[in-house]
């Protein structure tokens, strides 16, 4: 496993993504985040799927509740989107 800071992953970003090794993200030297490159996104548990999607909820719904952002706002936002669409 490599390790990378998060400025040189984002100067690297395509060298790490386009390598099949995962990387360690830190931030100060402590570590940050993850990549892990999937050999095939459709293999990934569906448990795992589940407490991703359970994570990233969560952690969206905290960014829409700081900055004051309903439920009503985000359904009209997406009405709006779907109309443009058309």
């Amino acid at each position: 496993m490599r390790m990378a800071g998060v400025r040189d992953f984002r100067a690297h970003l395509t060298r790490f993504v386009s390598g099949d090794e995962p990387v360690l993200l830190t931030r100060h030297g402590k570590v940050s985040g993850l990549y892990l490159p999937l050999e095939d996104a459709s293999r990934v548990p569906d448990d795992l799927r589940r407490e991703l999607a359970a994570v990233l909820g969560s952690h969206l719904s905290r960014l829409l509740e700081l900055r004051g952002v309903g439920e009503q706002e985000i359904a009209e936002d997406f009405r709006a989107h779907r109309r443009r669409r058309r």
